[in-house]
């Protein structure tokens, strides 16, 4: 995670820290104006930028931020445009993914309000700043959703840098415009609510590019996705993504425990992989390096027939849970959830095929045990390690979705 300060010399200054040792912070809520008006990563990474750089009309936004941050005793604050290098697509995948658990970790959050002004207007007596603030199109866009849910401490500023109140003493009018329910916005667990009422939540809310329709809903419904962007019709990219949306939703719902969704990339727990350093999450790549090596070579040569390709099977689900328990991350083989699996034409042609990238055959040996076994659930827990493996490769951005 980035978070940005300013410098003892008067510079915009971004630093990257690792999950166990991010600081307190503050984050902005805002609605972005265009990509040009605002500040990007490249812009600051440097650390040559004044506090006082008026280049570009976003480093306003910072300014109010960190005054707000510093005011408040915390010297570091995260904003959505710089904090995030989003020409990088693994850490973008993996900021997206994020974003509800930065802002619930925030001591603060910040909503400026570019549209809602405390000034008077020319014959406006009976000007109401509250109801001007009801009107606001931060409460018409979609990211803004989980910023005002996520974060236990709320306060909404004018334009002009106006204190207009926090999420509790507005919690009313909040309520009424939003038509999220008082105990959501106080920190009731989102898992309470119907999946068709939190969604109702989003309905009359937009965003620029028709997928983030579904992707800035991934923490209110607590599921983890791959983000995929594409052209095309907007109406029809974003009813795509919110299909992808719903059937990842279903499938984190079979996986429920006591009534709560748990997160996984394949079988392992997202929540323990969010808590790995960047030492360990290196240390955890040469792991699974060395997983793919004997599940594409030592496993292939062991393979047989039978009783054996269970064996087998079942060997591979309780390395990839030793493997992942090193790290002190919980892992479900999740056996008993699994219903349809595609097979190959030719069972294991693609697998016994070295000419093949190793996600290929690991995939085909995913597809083609569920072939070669006619149904045998005992094998699931193969299936799965695999799959996890697929997936944990993916988000470390060693393999391509």
């Amino acid at each position: 995670m980035r978070l940005l300060s300013r410098s003892k010399n008067g510079k915009w200054l971004i630093q990257k820290f690792s999950p166990a040792a991010v600081p307190f912070y503050a984050v902005l809520s805002h609605t972005w104006d265009h990509d040009d008006a605002e500040v990007t990563f490249e812009d600051i990474e440097d650390g040559t930028r004044d506090f006082d750089d008026r280049s570009k009309p976003g480093f306003d936004k910072l300014r109010f931020c960190c005054e707000k941050a510093e005011h408040d005793g915390l010297r570091y604050f995260w904003i959505d445009t710089c904090c995030i290098k989003k020409s990088d697509s693994v850490e973008l995948q993996r900021s997206l993914n994020s974003m509800f658990y930065w802002y619930r970790r925030a001591v603060r959050c910040y909503v400026l309000l570019s549209d809602v002004s405390v000034r008077i207007p020319c014959g406006g007596e009976n000007f109401d700043a509250v109801e001007a603030f009801k009107d606001s199109k931060w409460f018409r866009r979609g990211w803004t959703l989980q910023e005002l849910i996520a974060p236990s401490s709320v306060v909404f500023y004018s334009k002009e840098g106006s204190r207009l109140g926090d999420k509790r003493e507005l919690e009313e009018a909040v309520a009424a415009v939003t038509k999220i329910p008082i105990m959501a916005l106080q920190g009731v667990k989102l898992s309470h609510f119907s999946k068709q009422e939190r969604f109702s939540w989003a309905e009359h809310r937009t965003t620029t590019v028709p997928e983030d329709a579904a992707y800035c809903l991934l923490g209110i419904f607590n599921v983890y996705m791959h983000p995929s962007y594409a052209d095309g019709i907007y109406s029809e990219r974003k009813k795509e993504a919110l299909y992808e949306l719903d059937r990842t939703i279903k499938l984190a719902s079979e996986n429920a425990k006591q009534g709560e969704v748990v997160i996984r990339i394949g079988g392992a727990s997202w929540c323990d992989l969010s808590t790995l350093d960047q030492t360990q999450l290196r240390e955890l790549d040469r792991e699974l390096e060395g997983y793919v090596r004997w599940l594409v070579d030592i496993f292939r040569s062991e393979h047989n027939a039978g009783d054996y390709v269970t064996k087998l099977s079942q060997t591979a689900g309780k390395k990839m849970e030793a493997l992942l328990a090193d790290f002190g991350v919980a892992y479900d083989d999740l056996s008993s959830l699994e219903t349809t699996v595609k097979t190959w034409e030719k069972p294991w042609e693609r697998y016994n095929d070295k000419s093949k990238p190793d996600q290929i055959r690991v995939q085909a040996l995913v597809e083609n045990r569920w072939y070669w076994t006619k149904r045998n659930e005992d094998v699931f827990t193969g299936i799965t390690a695999a799959r996890t493996l697929i997936e944990l490769m993916i988000w470390r951005g060693r393999w391509t979705a």
